[in-house]
């Protein structure tokens, strides 16, 4: 099979296809979160690319189930799907001399020094959260700044920035100008970060959703709806 991969719901998603005597297309998700497609011999990349992209409802709806049951029920065990700024990454889980998180071509790599730590959920858990909050530091206040100036001729600027882990939302916004972020945005597309940063420095010049406010993100972000859909997925 030749593998690829195409944009859905701000994440990399790969598929695998296969041409064979057969009249029509099937397609069917992995338990990996990759794509198998067969198709008709004539078949080209570029067709299978479109009849992904024709069919990303059913690709989404059966992505979103994959990764809720994924997210209530992770190992953290090798070979394991994480994400990160929107691609796939495998778990590979080594003991090692030192703890630490990194990522190495399509791996996402967890040394722990202690082995029975190895067979320990919550401190493998914590270590990964560890790194996604260390790497949502970094993301979150490069993507910042550009943003900050865009509103300068609002004259507002959050009163502080904090990075949580939240259940229902992706951001939010006190009436004291204090912005949340939830730390689960590190795992998803840059654009799909920028549209909640944006979103909630809106709040800062239009507290409610009112039509200003959609006109502010409109100015803001001219495509923010297309990436707000995408949020749906995690």
């Amino acid at each position: 099979m030749s593998q690829s991969s195409l944009i859905i719901n701000g994440l990399e998603v790969r598929y695998e296809f296969k041409r064979s005597h057969r009249r029509s297309v099937v397609a069917k998700i992995r338990r990996d979160g990759v794509i198998e497609v067969r198709t008709p011999l004539l078949y080209r990349e570029s067709d299978v690319a479109a009849f992904l992209n024709q069919h990303k409802r059913w690709i989404f709806n059966h992505l979103d189930r994959l990764q809720n049951a994924d997210n209530q029920q992770k190992e953290y065990v090798s070979g394991e799907i994480h994400y990160y700024l929107g691609k796939q990454y495998i778990l590979q889980v080594n003991k090692s001399d030192k703890n630490c998180v990194f990522i190495e071509s399509n791996s996402l790599i967890v040394n722990c020094k202690n082995l029975d730590a190895l067979e320990n959920l919550d401190f493998l858990e914590h270590l990964l959260n560890n790194w996604y909050r260390a790497q949502a530091k970094i993301v979150f206040s490069n993507l910042l700044p550009p943003i900050l100036e865009k509103f300068k001729k609002y004259n507002v600027s959050p009163a502080k920035i904090s990075i949580r882990n939240m259940r229902s939302r992706w951001g939010s916004c006190s009436r004291r100008g204090n912005i949340s972020l939830n730390l689960q945005l590190i795992k998803l597309n840059e654009n799909c970060i920028r549209q909640v940063m944006i979103h909630e420095m809106c709040h800062l010049v239009y507290f409610n959703h009112q039509a200003g406010f959609y006109a502010l993100m409109e100015e803001m972000m001219p495509d923010w709806k297309q990436w707000k859909k995408e949020l749906k997925f995690l």
